[in-house]
């Protein structure tokens, strides 16, 4: 008994000696020599960011520590890091992320390691910390009909990947190499399954619904179907509630009109003249800088209402316009980040119908200006 004891206690040493070298690389990486020791005691929390660049491996000595021994405070101190790499991760809720954050892990891989494999479950998504990863992909050859490795992208710092496959738990439709050493926040299926699944599923499923509602996304295949319904979400106005304008609301996003109706207002400069004959007549500042204050005023216009189906700053010129509700009781819009529209191919179609749009608002707002000046 006392010599399987023994052999236990140096199996046990020999595999924490095993993984502090297989994480030398990120130890060596930090510059740590004039950190305190109690590091995170002893700052103040508006010094926050300033304390995380100056000793980076307190932090990764966090995701080390097992995750009932992690403090709130240490939870909040690296609550950055997931915000800026998981894009599904501003929409959950504070305890939500508090738990996610702690149960997440740090891993380390050394060049040309494959982290990834396509075709294969994944049983993890990673946020990477320091380091790259080739994101490659297996295609038949169309004339060979052989089996060849394409590389598609190159992902570093603050980038994630895995997150589909783990969300919808389907297989991966590429593979992940890690180019030099590498270190990932790391999030297990089982964790986020957990935790974070039950809670936002019910809200994915209601993206979604409203996503297949509008042609617009027709074209997009299941996985970006997928991808979309968890970085977006569906926001609800009230009666004649301020939408999007003026740098206010939220302007990084795409918006379509679910149900209810919104109202374009054009804000234009007007300067009114008299002729001889004492007809007046009204001038459109078209410059970007007033000619006078005192000759122009500003004319507001009700252009056009949107209602079902519509959709707005999907990257139209925007200045000078601002979206109001109607007095109806409700209207709801599904906001898509302008970062996944940009990154996918099948949405990045405004280049073709703006001058076509252009045209048409301008004959919309003289129409309107004619009736609403006499």
């Amino acid at each position: 008994m006392n010599k399987f004891i023994h052999s236990s206690k140096i199996l046990g040493f020999r595999a924490a000696v095993f993984m502090a070298i297989a994480n030398l690389p990120w130890l060596k990486d930090d510059d740590y020599q004039s950190a305190p020791v109690d590091l995170f005691g002893s700052i103040h929390m508006k010094n926050l960011i300033s304390a995380c660049k100056l000793s980076e491996i307190s932090q990764k000595l966090i995701l080390f520590k097992p995750p009932d021994d992690r403090t709130m405070f240490e939870l909040e101190t690296i609550e950055w890091m997931f915000a800026i790499g998981f894009r599904f991760f501003h929409l959950c809720p504070v305890e939500i992320k508090m738990a996610l954050i702690r149960r997440a892990s740090y891993k380390c891989y050394g060049p040309d390691r494959w982290i990834l494999k396509q075709g294969h479950l994944s049983t993890n998504m990673y946020l990477i910390v320091k380091g790259s990863v080739r994101i490659t992909e297996d295609v038949p050859n169309p004339v060979t009909k052989v089996m060849e490795s394409i590389e598609r992208c190159v992902l570093k710092e603050k980038k994630s990947f895995g997150e589909s496959a783990v969300m919808f738990d389907t297989s991966r439709t590429n593979s992940v190499q890690s180019m030099s050493t590498v270190e990932l926040i790391c999030i297990s299926k089982n964790d986020f399954t957990d935790i974070i699944k039950n809670n936002l599923q019910l809200k994915w499923n209601a993206n979604a619904k409203a996503i297949k509602k509008f042609s617009y996304f027709k074209h997009l295949s299941l996985l970006e179907l997928n991808r979309c319904s968890t970085v977006s979400f569906i926001k609800i106005f009230k009666g004649n509630e301020y939408v999007l304008g003026k740098g206010l609301g939220d302007v990084d996003y795409a918006h379509f009109v679910i149900d209810g109706e919104i109202s374009l207002i054009y804000c234009l400069e007007i300067r009114r003249v008299v002729n001889r004959y004492g007809i007046p007549k009204f001038i459109l500042n078209k410059n970007s800088q007033k000619l006078s204050e005192k000759k122009y005023k500003n004319v507001y216009v009700d252009t056009c209402t949107l209602s079902s189906d519509s959709c707005f700053n999907i990257g139209e010129d925007m200045e000078d316009k601002e979206f109001i509700t109607t007095d109806t009781n409700e209207t709801r819009c599904l906001c898509v980040p302008h970062w996944f529209m940009a990154e996918t191919e099948q949405l990045r179609c405004w280049e073709l119908c703006f001058p076509f749009a252009r045209n048409q608002n301008t004959v919309k707002v003289k129409n309107n200006l004619i009736s609403c000046m006499t």
